[in-house]
């Protein structure tokens, strides 16, 4: 179940306020995580489904790191995107220019339509709080 909290966003030009779902913080759930799940399902080990895991993250990084997407079948693909500072001519563009490498994932076909409201296993449930009562690291 996907849990969701109350949310705000003032509008800056006329100081209106509007409310919004957001998603509830939750604890992430980490590779031996999966790697247990998955064993779970089948016939391989929790130990080789982590280091197959394990392997894939590594060739994912790699691929990145060298400036090609990666496409995972039904459940998206990674590519890396720049941030880069602005110049008037294109002699000015250097890789100084870059300030930092991000990575974007674009979700697959499947993995979009299994999680579409309404869609089969998908429910969404309000938690209680709303995003003030959430805590920050201010507040910790």
């Amino acid at each position: 179940m996907i849990q969701y909290i109350v949310a705000n966003h003032k509008n800056i030009s006329d100081g209106s306020v509007k409310y919004f779902a957001q998603i509830a913080p939750v604890t992430p759930v980490n590779l031996t995580d999966i790697a247990s799940r998955i064993s779970k399902t089948c016939t391989v080990t929790e130990h080789d489904v982590k280091a197959v895991l394990s392997a894939l993250q590594e060739q994912i990084i790699f691929c990145l790191s060298d400036g090609h997407s990666v496409r995972l079948g039904d459940l998206g693909s990674f590519r890396p995107t720049l941030c880069s500072f602005s110049y008037a001519t294109p002699e000015e563009v250097s890789a100084s220019s870059v300030k930092f490498v991000r990575t974007r994932f674009t979700p697959g076909t499947r993995l979009t339509a299994a999680l579409r409201p309404g869609a089969a296993g998908v429910a969404l449930s309000r938690l209680g709080k709303s995003a003030d009562d959430m805590p920050t690291d201010e507040n910790e």
